[in-house]
C-alpha cells in the first residue's frame, strides 16, 4: 500500500523485559544524547514521572 509519508527513521531499539522505568530512561538518554535531550525518572505516589529536558537550551522558558 503506498503512502505520501516517509517511513520513520528509527534512532534507538531496545527490549525490556517487564517495565524498569531506570532502564528505560538510561536507554533514552544514551539514545537521544546527540538532540539535546536529557530524560529523568522518579517515583510519585501512584506511580513514576518521566520528565524531559532541553540541554541545548537550559535559559529557554519550561514548556507547560
Amino acid at each position: 500500500m503506498p503512502s505520501d509519508v516517509p517511513p520513520l527513521r528509527l534512532v534507538g531499539h531496545r527490549r525490556f523485559v517487564g517495565f524498569e522505568p531506570h532502564q528505560v530512561v538510561t536507554f533514552l538518554n544514551q539514545t537521544l544524547k546527540a538532540y539535546g535531550l536529557v530524560f529523568g525518572v522518579r517515583m510519585v505516589p501512584g506511580g513514576y514521572e518521566l520528565s524531559v529536558y532541553d540541554a541545548e537550551h537550559p535559559d529557554e522558558p519550561d514548556a507547560p
